[in-house]
Formats: C-alpha cells, structure tokens, sequence
C-alpha cells in the first residue's frame, strides 16, 4: 500500500512538471512570435515609401533627379581640382628672383612666390629699412640736393646741402629719427649741438641743432623717442628756426627722405 501511494505521488509530480514546462514552453514561443511580429511591423514601416523616420531622414530629398544633380554638381567641383598642380606654370628660374616678385602681366603665365608676397606686406620687418620718422612734424625748408650746387643765406656762397632742414620753433621737442644706438653728442663748430644715431643697418643720422639732450652717448633709442630741443644750427642761423638732419652711410651721404621710407 504504501508503494501504491508513492508510485502515485511521483506520478503527480511528474504531471505538474510537466504542465510547467509547458507553460513554460508555450510562454517562450508566444514572446517568440511577438517580438518577430513587432520587428516585422517596424521593417515593413521602414520599407515603405511614404514613411519617414524622425531625426534622420526628415528633410533630405531622396529625388533621383536632385540625387543625380548634385552627384554632378561634386564631379564639377573635384574636376578641376585634380590638374589644379599640373596647369600651375613655374617661375621662369633665368630671370631670377626680382622677375618673380614683380608681379605678372594678363596672360603671361607667371606667377608670384609666396615669399615675395609676404616680404611686400610686411616691409617694417626688414633689418635694411629700420623703422624711421621726422625729428620734427614741421614742413621742409631746405630738400636734400646730392650734387647740385644750393645758395647759403649764411654763407653767401654756393655749395651742396647734404641734408634736409625742417622748419621748427626754438625749444621744441625733438625726437630720434630712427631706432638705435647714440654715438654721438656734442657741439660741432659748423652744425651748433648735435645727436647721431647709428641704426642696425650702420646708417648714422645726425641731428643736428638738437640742444638739451635728454640722452647720453651708449643709450638705446627707439624711432619717435625724445632726444632734446630745438636750438640753433650755427652754418645756417640765417635760415628760419629748424632742425638739420643728415643721414651718412660710411662717407657717402643720403638723402634722408628717401632714406625715411
């Protein structure tokens, strides 16, 4: 008796195992089919041609036409980008480098090295033409003559006048025409009291009829700085108050306006 009522429990347990897992069984394939019919609905929405996904597609124009119109559009543009380095013409080397810095004619074929370019925007940079100004803002009295002979009211003769006078009152502010170093300050029996500097390409610039130096000889200036006032030039006293300013390269003179630019 007792191993009928135990071949009958196991028999029970065996049956309710078995609905568990059936249920079990059918739970898994009703999710099975669920899942594959959502993924089904959202292919099929994606596939059709009036749906338009939200973020991603909304406002592009999937038109063949504009599709081909702007595949063509980008060919036109590479195309000529692509013999860009080949239809460049090269600097013709026997005229040397001035030819390639001076600039093309219409339809000659040359053109301009980048370095050129560069060094003509830039032209405060060049150790050979340092920064430059008057040594006072008023009008030029007496040019720069080179060669040619110039009457001397003070003199009463005619001879060369190697600099340019500037017309300025007694006392006024004088400054350094160019950026460098004072080499020279003192009284010259032709030209009264005078400042030179020696700038970094070795020009000297003498000021000449500069009293009051506010600067020593060994000081640094720079272009604009105050160097004294304005007294008197002595070989040219009977000229209307004014500075005298001469530019010396070794023994040759310039002509200081050129030199200023």
């Amino acid at each position: 008796m007792e191993q009928f009522r135990k071949f009958l429990r196991d028999k029970a347990f065996a049956l309710v195992l078995t609905a568990c897992l059936l249920a079990a069984a059918a739970a898994g394939v009703w999710a099975v089919r669920t899942v594959r019919n959502e993924l089904k609905k959202n292919l099929d929405t994606v596939r059709s041609p009036s749906s338009t996904a939200p973020g991603i597609d909304e406002g592009i124009n999937t038109s063949p036409g504009v599709a081909g119109e702007e595949e063509a559009e980008w060919q036109q543009q590479n195309a000529p980008a692509a013999n860009s380095v080949a239809n460049v013409p090269k600097a013709d080397s026997s005229s040397g480098g001035a030819a390639s810095s001076s600039g093309a004619q219409s339809g000659s074929g040359s053109v301009r090295e980048p370095s050129a370019l560069q060094t003509e925007s830039l032209p405060a940079s060049s150790s050979d033409a340092p920064a430059s100004t008057q040594p006072v803002s008023g009008r030029v009295l007496n040019s720069y003559s080179g060669d040619e002979l110039v009457y001397s009211k003070t003199l009463g003769d005619w001879r060369t006048h190697n600099g340019v006078d500037y017309a300025a009152d007694r006392g006024a502010e004088v400054t350094a025409p160019a950026a460098g170093k004072v080499v020279e300050i003192g009284t010259d029996d032709k030209w009264g009291p005078v400042v030179a500097i020696e700038d970094a390409s070795g020009r000297v610039w003498r000021v000449c009829g500069t009293t009051d130096a506010r600067v020593k000889k060994g000081d640094t200036v720079s272009a604009g700085q105050a160097i004294g006032k304005v007294g008197s030039v002595s070989c040219e006293c009977a000229e209307e108050s004014h500075i005298h300013l001469e530019v010396m390269e070794g023994e040759k003179y310039l002509d200081p306006i050129k030199a200023m630019k």
